[in-house]
């Protein structure tokens, strides 16, 4: 990207996935003039609501997506494949992988490798060993250069608890009311009967921001054992 603009892409194994639990971050960095890419590896369709068949659910979903990026001026795409059979495989971390090359990807912020929901654990090794072909300079991928990965990290989730310490916090303060419009063009946010995804995340953005003495931070981690706060990516 030109100057200091970086491109950022974050990766979630359903739509709603990346937008609730990165979308704060992601918010931050559009306001701070950086591209957003976010990356569905299924529509989340089978969670569909009664009065939508899973077709129309997906079709419906794939344009949330796409309304919730454009929101942040950026861009969404979302992979065919069919919500709960996410499965690890060199086709699609290539696939994945070439999407980060295509974009330059600077940070990549995707999902913790322990949880309750078998496509989250899917997508975090998916994205880690995209993250290791797009970056490796001796992996020839149709002529595209090495994407330049500085960071990767891992976002909290209520699905994706355990072994997830929060280690790195970034202030959203002034990001959060972006978000919170954006957030409200999906569905489930504010109208799934399982959980109360709106109310969740942004109860815990104000914990997570009292820790450090913010009004709202939003908190990801490594593998690495440290606590540290965050301008940005």
């Amino acid at each position: 990207m030109d100057g200091n603009r970086k491109v950022i892409m974050a990766v979630g194994a359903h739509t709603g996935d990346a937008q609730l639990t990165m979308g704060m971050l992601l918010a931050k960095h559009a306001q701070m003039g950086d591209k957003v890419v976010i990356v569905d590896l299924t529509a989340g369709e089978r969670g569909c609501p009664k009065d939508k068949t899973v077709e129309e659910f997906r079709a419906y979903n794939v344009d949330c997506a796409r309304q919730f990026a454009e929101a942040l001026g950026g861009e969404s795409v979302v992979f065919d494949v069919p919500d709960g059979e996410l499965y690890d495989s060199k086709e699609i971390e290539i696939r994945l992988a070439r999407l980060m090359r295509e974009y330059q990807v600077d940070a990549v912020l995707y999902h913790w490798k322990n949880s309750i929901h078998k496509d989250h654990i899917q997508a975090h090794t998916i994205t880690e060993n995209a993250v290791f072909f797009a970056s490796l300079p001796t992996f020839e991928l149709d002529g595209l250069k090495p994407a330049p990965i500085r960071q990767f990290l891992c976002a909290e989730n209520w699905e994706d608890a355990e072994g997830f310490e929060a280690q790195y916090f970034f202030d959203v303060t002034d990001a959060y009311p972006l978000w919170e419009k954006a957030i409200k063009l999906l569905w489930l946010s504010e109208h799934s009967t399982s959980m109360k995804y709106l109310r969740y995340y942004d109860a815990l953005s104000v914990t997570r921001g009292a820790l450090v003495r913010k009004d709202r931070a939003t908190c990801f981690c490594t593998t690495q054992p440290r606590k540290i706060v965050m301008e940005s990516l």
